[in-house]
């Protein structure tokens, strides 16, 4: 069987537009897999087969679970024309057909705001908010580790340089996300 990697860098906040993905690369014959981290930083590496070029519906859940909870999770899906392909990062990964899908509300997993948004504040509570606890708590220990040094070394100054560039970038990719989220929040809130 041929396969296909892909490499993309994604967030969390991204859900919908890697569903769109999916959904294309599905249409050009390259039906998902498998999802999982690769080694490249910030990277996540799809696994993808030959497939019959398809217009599929793919849609992304956010429901992390007690393992006693998981086959009556799957069965709902199922039980409604999902096909489960995999789980990666709290995510379950579902597909349907379009020749399956009877209605314009059967496109998404999700079809009213209110389950949307139920999604959208579980990433934040069970995601982003412990995300945002290790990042405050790393915050003063740069800076006492900053404040503390009374010498100059070089390596020092490589590992401080290093750790600062690594907390903007780790600042930045919060914001984006946090904004991201919060926007579809605000949308979701309003409907």
């Amino acid at each position: 069987m041929e396969k296909k990697i892909v490499y993309r860098l994604v967030t969390i906040a991204d859900y919908e537009r890697e569903a769109v993905f999916l959904g294309e690369m599905h249409s050009k014959g390259w039906k998902l897999r498998k999802v999982s981290y690769s080694i490249l930083l910030a990277t996540v590496k799809y696994i993808f087969e030959k497939c019959q070029p398809e217009q599929v519906s793919y849609q992304l859940d956010f429901y992390p679970m007690k393992k006693s909870e998981r086959a009556s999770y799957l069965q709902l899906f199922k039980d409604c024309g999902w096909e489960h392909i995999t789980d990666f990062n709290g995510f379950s990964y579902f597909s349907k057909p379009y020749s399956e899908i009877e209605s314009d509300t059967e496109f998404e997993i999700y079809n009213d705001a209110a389950g949307k948004l139920a999604m959208v504040k579980r990433i934040l509570t069970m995601r982003m908010l412990p995300i945002l606890l290790l990042f405050s708590a790393l915050l003063p220990i740069f800076s006492k580790l900053v404040s503390g040094v009374s010498y100059f070394s070089w390596e020092l100054f490589l590992i401080f340089i290093i750790d600062g560039v690594l907390l903007i970038v780790f600042a930045i990719q919060i914001s984006y996300i946090l904004w991201r989220l919060f926007q579809k929040w605000k949308v979701l809130s309003d409907k």
